[in-house]
């Protein structure tokens, strides 16, 4: 009896080893997954962890249940510094802060895209390194929000003609090459042959002049 009783008595302790009982005032709940108050660090179960359940001695609720009151002209949330009167400060907000009463429009301070026609609510702001703007996720690339810091690169076209002072020197080399041909074509032109026609009919006439004709009545 001793024997089977002695594992039981274990196995009940090891579980109560692994659970924690409640700190809470009659209670004394024992709890495998207790919660850790973040004021006092007591460990409590499911149904008194709350610092206004178990009474905790070192939550202050000015502190820690902070509430930011809207203005009731604007509806505006206005924030109360800590140790502060919420009266005072809201007095503060509508005599200078108000856009009801001062007349000025509000000024959102959540940041938007800075792209034309976008306006994206900036959750995670991304600044360009070139205009030094707030972009979303979307158009943060220069490309994308065409970014007036980004000059455009210019397109060189290409080069079809040749400088003139390339072929100045070809031009010249050709020229005089060309000059002692054309003279040499000059003068080794054959001279015309009028002279030649008119000294080759002389000569015919003189030789038949100089040949006997039998029948004609000088010979005879």
């Amino acid at each position: 009896m001793s024997s089977s009783s002695t594992p039981a008595s274990e196995r009940e302790t090891d579980l109560l080893a692994v659970g924690q009982q409640c700190s809470a005032q009659l209670c004394n709940l024992v709890d495998f997954l207790p919660f850790k108050c973040q004021h006092c660090s007591h460990p409590f179960c499911a149904e008194h962890y709350l610092p206004n359940q178990h009474k905790c001695e070192k939550y202050d609720e000015s502190k820690h249940d902070r509430v930011a009151p809207s203005c009731p002209l604007c509806n505006t949330p206005v924030a109360i510094p800590p140790g502060q009167d919420p009266n005072i400060r809201m007095e503060r907000h509508i005599n200078t802060e108000c856009s009801v009463m001062t007349g000025k429009s509000a000024k959102s301070r959540t940041p938007h895209c800075a792209r034309a026609k976008c306006g994206k609510v900036l959750f995670q702001p991304i600044r360009c390194d070139s205009c030094k703007q707030q972009f979303c996720p979307q158009h943060r690339f220069p490309k994308d929000h065409d970014c007036s810091s980004v000059a455009a690169p210019a397109i060189s076209k290409p080069q079809t003609s040749f400088s003139t002072a390339g072929i100045s020197p070809f031009a010249a080399n050709k020229r005089n090459t060309n000059q002692p041909s054309t003279t040499s074509t000059r003068s080794t032109a054959p001279a015309p042959t009028g002279p030649a026609k008119i000294t080759a009919t002389s000569s015919s006439s003189s030789s038949s002049s100089s040949r006997p004709r039998p029948f004609s009545k000088t010979d005879r």
